[in-house]
């Protein structure tokens, strides 16, 4: 009779080792995830009750909110309905003689206004901005990254001109800007940072690429910020809002462009009313409107193909730029 070699002995011992730790493995996370079930419970509660019970608005008067892009549009918008709120304003852009028009009827509103023409794409010019507003002003209690461009083009279509400069604005802005501020944020232990990004960061825009693309981007951005300061212990000192809204009729070029949308137009007025309770309530995220999000994550739990038809026919995209 054959004795098992020893390599055979050693191979079995091996396999038998792996077998126990796969099952390990999957013990631990079967227990992790009924720990995650268990700690879910109270979360969901909350939720559900904050679905009846809105959430308590918080105080912001006196605070200090920074808005880049915040001349025209939606930005300007925005900076009337949080000094409604009480909040003194920096309207940050590159247009400086509507940011100063903003300011001059923000001030009629009996709040303190600044305007500052800024390129925010420049991570030099910001910080230069950051210090500036800090001696001369005081430490900013809001951001609000606004600032963007848009472009209706196939990517074939885009020149590198215009797609270094959408990601430079739409993209690199909202990094330097919250690098920059964030830092005295954490050191206040307070602070509330917020981005305007768009539908098209959940939902792409085939009329729009590299827009979309950046939308994307600014979506992954404030959520890795926001992670982080949860790991860093901030979570509860810190806040942040990142904004989907459907397209808005600010600007000529949209309303030309979109000649048959499937659904109405967002107005920069409800708009800007819905961000600023958002922020007021701490919400973390604010789809405008809000049906569209629970439709998008619905949508994407189905194949590609059926993702398509819902785009043919309900969304019915082939026709967005259509005159017939």
């Amino acid at each position: 009779m054959d004795l098992p070699k020893e390599s055979d002995l050693s191979t079995q011992q091996s396999e038998s080792s792996s077998l126990v730790q796969i099952v390990t493995q999957i013990f631990v996370v079967i227990l992790d995830f009924l720990r995650v079930l268990f700690f879910s419970v109270p979360i969901l509660f909350k939720a559900f009750l904050n679905l009846l019970i809105p959430r308590k608005s918080k105080n912001v008067s006196g605070q200090l909110a920074l808005i880049t892009g915040g001349a025209n549009g939606l930005g300007r918008e925005i900076a009337l309905q949080l000094a409604k709120r009480g909040c003194n304003i920096v309207i940050v852009d590159i247009d400086l003689k509507s940011a100063e028009n903003t300011c001059a009827d923000l001030r009629e509103k009996g709040v303190k206004a600044y305007c500052y023409r800024v390129d925010v794409s420049s991570f030099e010019q910001v910080k230069s901005l950051a210090t500036i507003v800090y001696q001369d002003i005081g430490p900013v209690d809001i951001l609000v990254n606004n600032a963007g461009l848009i472009h209706f083009t196939f990517l074939q279509d885009s020149s590198e001109q215009d797609v270094n400069r959408l990601i430079d604005v739409n993209v690199k802005s909202y990094i330097w800007t919250t690098k920059v501020f964030l830092e005295k944020m954490m050191d206040r232990k307070r602070g509330h940072i917020v981005a305007i990004s768009s539908m098209s960061g959940m939902y792409a825009f085939p009329w729009a690429v590299v827009y979309s693309t950046s939308k994307y981007a600014v979506n992954g951005f404030m959520a890795a910020v926001t992670e982080q300061l949860r790991l860093q212990g901030f979570s509860d000192k810190i806040q942040t809002t990142c904004v989907c809204p459907y397209y808005i009729a600010t600007r000529k070029d949209i309303v030309e462009f979109l000649k048959k949308p499937r659904f109405k137009l967002l107005t920069t007025e409800h708009t800007a009313r819905v961000i600023a309770k958002g922020i007021l309530r701490n919400e973390v995220t604010i789809a405008i409107p809000p049906f569209f999000d629970l439709g998008v994550k619905i949508m994407q739990l189905f194949p590609v193909k059926v993702q398509q038809l819902v785009r043919d026919y309900i969304i019915r995209e082939y026709e967005l730029n259509s005159t017939q």
